[in-house]
Formats: C-alpha cells, sequence, structure tokens
C-alpha cells in the first residue's frame, strides 16, 4: 500500500501533508479519459452526419472536441480573471449541457448504431496479436519512463506547470505574476496567453483534488503517449491498406520510440520531450493535432476530387447507384473538412510552434495535390479557404503582437544565431549522425519506390517542410520574434521516426509477402537491430535518476523550502542556477531573483547569476544586488563560505543547510 499511496506537497507541509494519491482517483481519471471522448465523439460524428466507423477515430474526434471546448471556455474567464473552481464548474456544465443538447438533437439510431459498432471484437491472427504485444509493451514502457524518470539538475517545468502551480495555489489565473520567478511583470509572450494547456492541468487538479504537479508526471502521460499513438495509426490508413501493415507499422514507431535517440539531437528532441515531459503542449501540438492535421489534409482533398470524378461519371442522372456516390464522397469531403478545421483550431490554443509548422505542412499538401491534379476537374483551393482562416489570423496576430514587444537584434546578430544553428544542427556524435544517415536512407527508399503511399508524406511535404520551416531564414526570424525558445529545434516536426518505421515495414512486406513465417523472421531481426544499434545511453542524452515521487521534487529542495519557511522572513530567495525551478515547484510563496538560465532577472540583472554560479562565488556583488533588490535569502553550495568570515565581513548568517546546500539569511543594517 506504501507504493499505492505516494505524498506529494505543494509548498506548505502542513497543509498538503495528508494529499494522498490513491489507485482510485488514478482509475477515475483513466476510466473518464477513456469514455468521455468516445462518448463525445459518437454524438460529433452524429451532428455532422458522419457515417464512417472506428473506434480510435471516433475517440480522436471526441478527444479533440473536448480540447477545443475547454480552450474556447477558458479565454474569457482567463480575460475576467475568473477563480479556478468557476473555471472548472464552468467546463464541466457547458460540457454537460451540449452532452445533453447532442443526446436530444442527434439521431437516437444513428448514435446507439455507433456505439455498438465502434465497440466489436474480431478474431486476428496469432501475428497480428504478437504485433500488437510488442506495440502495447513498447508503449507500455514509455508511460513507466515519462511516470518514473526525473531529469536532475534542471526541472523542465517550462511554462506549463508554472503557471499551472500558479493558478491552483492562487485559485485564479494571474497574468500579472511572472510563474517562473513570483515576480511582478507587464505581460507574457502571446503564445503563453493563447495556449490553455497550463489551465488545463490545473482544472484537472482541481477536479482530482490533487497538485498540478502529479497531473503533470502521472496523470498526463497516461493518456498523451496512448493518444500519440492513436494519432499515427489514424495517420497510417493513409499509408497502409493491409490492417497488419498498420500494427508492424505502430510496432516498429513504438520500438524506435523507446531505443532510438529519437530525433538529429538528443538533447532537444520531441520523443525524448514526450517521454520526459509528456504534458508539454508541444508533445501534443506536434505528435497529436499536427498528425491529425496532414491525415485530414489528405484525406480530404481525396475526398473532394472523388467527389467530383463521382459527379463526371453520374452526369445529370440523380436516381441510380452513380448519383449515390456522388452525394456519399460529398458528405465524407464536408465531414473531413469539419475535422480539418476543428483540428487547425485546437492548434491555436494549444503551441505557437505547432501551429506555424502544421499550417506550413497543410499548405504544402494542398500545393503537392493541386499540382498534381492540375488542369482537371477535382480540386478547388478556394474549397479550404475556410479552414485555414483561425490559423491566419492567429499567426497575423502572434506576429504583431511579438513584433510590438520585442526588440529585434541586428541584422548581423541575426545572421550569427542563424549560421550557428545551422552548423550546430549536424555537429553531433557519431550515433546521432548514423541515425540521421539512416532516416535520409529511408526517405531516399522511399522516394525510389513507384506507387508509394507514403512518398506524397515523408518524401515531397517532409522536403517541403525542411525547406520553408528548418532552413528558411525567414522562418527562424519569425520565431525569433514570436518565440525564440523554438528557433533551435525546428526539426521537431520531421518525421524522423515515422520514415524509417514506415521503410522498414515496406521492406520487410516486400521481401515476406503473404508468407507469415518470413514476416515474422524479418520483424524479430528489425527488433534486433533497433535495440542494439539504436541503444541509448541515457547518461548521455540527459542526467536522470529514478524517482517514487509523481511530483518529482526532490526531498532536499523540499528541505531547503523548510528552512526559508521556518526563518520567517519574506521568500525573497537568490538560488543556484539547478534550484530555480524546483524550488518554485515546492513553494510558490518563494520569489526567485532570476530563473533557470539567468531568466527574467529582476531589472534585468545579469551580473547576479554569473556572482552566485561561478566557482568561487563573487560575495560582495550579490549582497550589494540584494540589498538593492529586497531579497532575503542566497543559496550556496554546501562549504563554499566559512560562516564565521562571511558573517563578520557581510552580515550573512547561515539558517540551515541539506545535503549538497548551504542557506544564508542576509542582514539589513
Amino acid at each position: 500500500m506504501q507504493d499505492l499511496c505516494l505524498r506529494t506537497n505543494l509548498g506548505c507541509p502542513e497543509k498538503r501533508a495528508g494529499m494522498e494519491i490513491s489507485m482510485i482517483s488514478v482509475c477515475v481519471f483513466i476510466l473518464v479519459a477513456a469514455i468521455l471522448p468516445y462518448f463525445c465523439g459518437c454524438m460529433l460524428k452524429c451532428l455532422i452526419k458522419d457515417k464512417s466507423i472506428g473506434l480510435i477515430h471516433t475517440y480522436m474526434v471526441g478527444f479533440v472536441g473536448l480540447w477545443m471546448l475547454f480552450a474556447i471556455v477558458q479565454i474569457p474567464l482567463k480575460i475576467f480573471n475568473a477563480g479556478l473552481n468557476i473555471m472548472a464548474v464552468a467546463y464541466l456544465f457547458v460540457l454537460a449541457v451540449l452532452i445533453a443538447a447532442g443526446c436530444v438533437f442527434a439521431d437516437k439510431k444513428r448514435l446507439r448504431h455507433l456505439l455498438e459498432k465502434n465497440i466489436r471484437f474480431e478474431r486476428q491472427n496469432a501475428g497480428t496479436y504478437a504485433l500488437m504485444a510488442v506495440m502495447i509493451a513498447g508503449i507500455a514502457a514509455q508511460i513507466a519512463v515519462a511516470v518514473i524518470i526525473h531529469e536532475n539538475v534542471v526541472y523542465e517545468n517550462d511554462y506549463v506547470t508554472a503557471r499551472a502551480m500558479q493558478i491552483y495555489t492562487d485559485g485564479r489565473y494571474n497574468g500579472g505574476i511572472n510563474p517562473f520567478t513570483g515576480q511582478n511583470t507587464d505581460g507574457m509572450p502571446f503564445g503563453m496567453i493563447m495556449s490553455c494547456s497550463a489551465e488545463f492541468v490545473a482544472v484537472i487538479s482541481y477536479i482530482f483534488r490533487t497538485t498540478p504537479l502529479t497531473v503533470a508526471n502521472l496523470y498526463i502521460p497516461l493518456v498523451i503517449i496512448p493518444v500519440v499513438y492513436m494519432s499515427y495509426y489514424i495517420m497510417s490508413f493513409v499509408l497502409f491498406k493491409n490492417k497488419n501493415h498498420r500494427y508492424m507499422f505502430l510496432t516498429a514507431l513504438s520500438l524506435l520510440s523507446v531505443f532510438s535517440n529519437y530525433s538529429l539531437r538528443p538533447k532537444e528532441s520531441l520523443w525524448n520531450l514526450m517521454l520526459i515531459n509528456s504534458w508539454n503542449p508541444d508533445v501534443m501540438a506536434c505528435s497529436i493535432l499536427a498528425v491529425l492535421a496532414l491525415y485530414y489534409a489528405i484525406t480530404t482533398i481525396r475526398a473532394e476530387i472523388k467527389w467530383h470524378d463521382a459527379e463526371l461519371e453520374a452526369g445529370s442522372e440523380k436516381a441510380d447507384a452513380a448519383y449515390r456516390n456522388v452525394v456519399r464522397n460529398k458528405s465524407i469531403f464536408r465531414s473531413k473538412r469539419v475535422y480539418l478545421t476543428a483540428t487547425l483550431c485546437a492548434l491555436c490554443f494549444t503551441s505557437v510552434y505547432g501551429i506555424i509548422i502544421s499550417t506550413i505542412m497543410c499548405a504544402g499538401v494542398f500545393g503537392c495535390y493541386y499540382v498534381a491534379n492540375y488542369g482537371r476537374n477535382g480540386m478547388h483551393i478556394r474549397s479550404y479557404a475556410a479552414s485555414f482562416v483561425p490559423c491566419i489570423v492567429y499567426i497575423a496576430a502572434c506576429v504583431i503582437y511579438s513584433a510590438a514587444t520585442h526588440n529585434m537584434s541586428s541584422a548581423a546578430g541575426f545572421w550569427n544565431k542563424y549560421a550557428g544553428y545551422i552548423s550546430g544542427m549536424f555537429v553531433n556524435d557519431f550515433m546521432t549522425n548514423m541515425y540521421l544517415v539512416i532516416t535520409i536512407l529511408a526517405i531516399v527508399y522511399i522516394a525510389m519506390k513507384k506507387n508509394n503511399s507514403g512518398k506524397i508524406l515523408f518524401v515531397y511535404i517532409t522536403a517541403i517542410t525542411f525547406l520553408i520551416v528548418v532552413l528558411n531564414p525567414l522562418t527562424y526570424l519569425i520565431l525569433g520574434v514570436i518565440a525564440p525558445e523554438y528557433c533551435s529545434v525546428t526539426f521537431w516536426i520531421i518525421p524522423f521516426n515515422a520514415a524509417v518505421a514506415y521503410a522498414a515495414v515496406d521492406i520487410i512486406c516486400g521481401i515476406s509477402g503473404n508468407r507469415p513465417r518470413i514476416t515474422v523472421c524479418c520483424i524479430c531481426a528489425l527488433m534486433v537491430v533497433m535495440i542494439v544499434v539504436f541503444m541509448p545511453v541515457y547518461g548521455n542524452n540527459f542526467a536522470w535518476q529514478r524517482t517514487r515521487k509523481p511530483d518529482k521534487i526532490s526531498d532536499e529542495t523540499k528541505q531547503i523550502c523548510r528552512i526559508i519557511g521556518d526563518d520567517g522572513q519574506d521568500k525573497n530567495v537568490i538560488a543556484l542556477n539547478e534550484l530555480c525551478s524546483s524550488l518554485r515547484m515546492s513553494d510558490q510563496g518563494i520569489k526567485l531573483y532570476y530563473y533557470t538560465d539567468n531568466r527574467y532577472a529582476v531589472d534585468d540583472d545579469r551580473d547576479m547569476y554569473v556572482y552566485l554560479n561561478q566557482d568561487e562565488p563573487y560575495l560582495q556583488g550579490i549582497v550589494q544586488n540584494a540589498k538593492r533588490a529586497g531579497y532575503n535569502y542566497v543559496i550556496f553550495r554546501k562549504g563554499v563560505l566559512d560562516p564565521n568570515w562571511s558573517s563578520v565581513q557581510y552580515h550573512i548568517w547561515p539558517v540551515g543547510s541539506t545535503d549538497n546546500y548551504d542557506v544564508y539569511s542576509i542582514g539589513y543594517f
């Protein structure tokens, strides 16, 4: 029972000591996360008269719908600074009203048909079960890594958990507070204002009566990681007609995700991000919504082409099978376009990077198909204009807002940064470069195959995305204005693992044909290659350790917070770089002088970070700047100061110590 009930802390040990994470609440969350999106997906399909049957697709329709609904509900509440309880109740109330309305207005017979027909069991052969078992094991391993691994040195909390903790602690969204440091601020970047990820984590925490860190590190991975593979499963319908080939693709993808270096640069890769910080909005944007947007873009165009071809075949007849085919394809086209628009809208409330690259990729899809179908009656670009209106409005507002609040670097500085980014992208160790070479070989193999269903996705769209997003200096400049943190990771969107997995499955299918034994042998060989060749040395990718606490806050960090709290002064703290994020996560009452990597420093004072984090701290500069800003505590590495000498010389006194740190109080005389 000790392992099933873990304790967490939210800055006030006396108030949070009794908070326990029970398996019951986790199971309830999983049950709700499994049933609610599926039921909502069935209703949405009924309302737009989508007749397609598919459990996973129906679930994803509901998942995207629920996410977009929350984003729409929380924006006015955020603007009017509503309380967290009001935000949670409002979302549940609107959701209940819409579900009730859907039950009233939806076609009852059709709804019952969807609910029953989607959930049906079809007996499969032994090979299919084996593939599914390996795939599920790989996904389960990734969930385990996401839950139990803690990255050392810097707690990669990002904006989401920092803001979620602030909302949960204060009981409302407070845009005047910088969630990273606790200082007052004039405003936050546009992308952070529009994103609803932090508010979602805070609302889930409120509903399930647990902390945002627990939700982010335990609850979210249980849903997000399986949903990532659901998105790729839906995309596999564009790539493979054979169901077993789709399972093989997901199996290869899951194995690559577990055992590969994940991307071009392991320390800053999307797949590493999914394993370490599953709650990061870029995981949802790039690995779920962007994949769905690509799928809907491709299938929408194909549906329109089939619709117009059916019209030509039907002619003026109104009662034969050809005309019914026209009606059916027109209905499919309209439903796909609705899904595409909804997915792009959901991206607008998730990630700035996600919406920019998804817009470019979907535009690339339309461009490829338009060129391929030029001169024939089968595709009209204006049919998709409405789908891109939210994206265009969002990106324009983002550029205007960011340009008005951002000081542009000089042209020389920009080009130097861009050149460093390009050179740094390809300068890596042998294993990572080998992984890049294998990805390029996979794309070349796909390009050389005739009538290859993956060519448009892994060759044409990848090439367009690489040229427009990764290598384009204009895109780098725009991201530098809107979201500078994404400038060095634009290659996240390149489908490294998906391209290798698709090529591997295509090779296996070509070798084995319809011979099951050869297929099994090839899959086993593929597994061995992935595990042996791509096996990462985690210590080289990032410093990590196992943690049994879902908040992933170390006991030493909590001990430092208790020392500061027991001393009784205002919790204005100057901390070492590696402690900044974890201190704020443990105690929201702490106000930091600067945040990790010298960001958001008081009065833009860049010197304090250097004074404290060098091998021999510059004590005079630390004390002078701290007194000028009104800060009371400084955290040093253990033993770096002589307490008697520092007390006499600079009037700072030790108030407590941990295994690795000393906490000093600054005297004001």
